[in-house]
């Protein structure tokens, strides 16, 4: 999957982009809009981003449980080697590291609520001088260049801010 990012001033365009779009054949869950004016896209009934898209709880969570288990593996290897070895069996090690995972993941998404997701930190002065953020999920070639022409043809107001190549949520 690829997205492609656009930026235009207020929320006004977002709901001819929308129409467009659909018309075009381009399904109105690919398109996520992102703006301070929440009402204002919400007034114009477009998709808006959801928690997950804004804030970086997903990432953060991925790299807290790769943390969480790399500790608990540390500890049960640790444990292993006092005196409490005898009574630790392999259960008790996976325990040990299903639990720091879980609480590595946990830890991490509170740290990611408080962050703006890293996909789209580099929009975050344009957002805050009241531009709309458009997200355009892409999965072949021809959408892409639907979108691209659909774009360039009637919609000059938004201008192409770049494109992520094999777009994943999580990392």
């Amino acid at each position: 999957m690829k997205r492609l990012y656009y930026l235009f001033q207020g929320t006004a365009p977002a709901k001819t982009i929308t129409d467009d779009l659909k018309m075009a054949g381009i399904d109105s869950g690919q398109l996520h809009f992102m703006s301070r004016d929440v009402s204002g896209l919400t007034s114009a009934k477009v998709h808006n981003t959801g928690i997950l898209d804004e804030k970086d709880i997903s990432h953060s969570g991925t790299y807290g449980a790769i943390i969480g288990l790399g500790l608990g593996i540390i500890l049960g290897f640790y444990l292993m080697t006092t005196d409490l070895a005898q009574s630790i069996s392999f259960v008790v090690f996976l325990v040990l590291c299903v639990f720091f995972t879980c609480l590595g993941t946990w830890a991490g998404a509170f740290i990611g609520m408080s962050m703006d997701n890293h996909h789209i930190a580099r929009f975050h002065d344009a957002l805050d001088q009241g531009e709309t953020l458009l997200m355009l999920d892409t999965y072949d070639i021809n959408e892409e260049k639907t979108f691209r022409q659909l774009m360039h043809q009637k919609h000059e107001e938004a201008h192409y801010e770049g494109e992520e190549d094999n777009f994943k949520v999580f990392l």
